[in-house]
């Protein structure tokens, strides 16, 4: 199981994600705080959570949880480029959803003079890395697949 390079593939994009709920995504300033966002929700400097983005982390831990099943199917190839493409699918989903959050903080702190600076972190690159990731694990398996069945007709 942990021979297939594929396997390390998917076991990296689930701890990239694992990172999702305890590091910065987005910085957002505006006249009189600055506020954090990760996978549970905005936080101010505190650590207190001003705006919980329960679908966020909800996400992330179906994310999580996704890439490590599919580490354990390894007998059922097919299942697992499944997965894996449907895991590839909500990591696309957890920028969009992202962006509805932030969208909705700005809408909260309209009153109070708005959004003033966004600053994007490294860690915001966490999702695309685990994508990468992920076509590469999916690509692996296929090949996997395909050798199999090539093997199979041989016999």
């Amino acid at each position: 199981m942990i021979q297939r390079k594929q396997t390390l593939y998917l076991l990296f994009s689930g701890l990239l994600m694992l990172l999702m709920p305890f590091v910065t995504i987005v910085k957002v300033s505006i006249p009189d705080m600055i506020y954090r966002l990760n996978a549970t929700g905005f936080e101010d400097l505190s650590g207190e959570v001003t705006m919980p983005s329960w679908g966020l982390f909800g996400l992330t831990i179906l994310i999580i949880l996704l890439s490590f099943i599919s580490i354990f199917l390894y007998n059922r190839r097919v299942l697992q480029m499944r997965i894996t493409v449907f895991n590839l699918i909500l990591k696309i989903g957890f920028y969009a959803l992202a962006y509805v959050y932030i969208r909705s903080f700005n809408q909260t702190v309209l009153e109070s003079g708005g959004v003033t600076a966004l600053n994007i972190t490294v860690w915001a690159a966490a999702p695309l890395i685990a994508v990468i990731f992920d076509y590469l694990a999916h690509r692996g398996i296929a090949i996997d697949e395909k050798t199999i069945k090539y093997m199979d007709r041989l016999r």
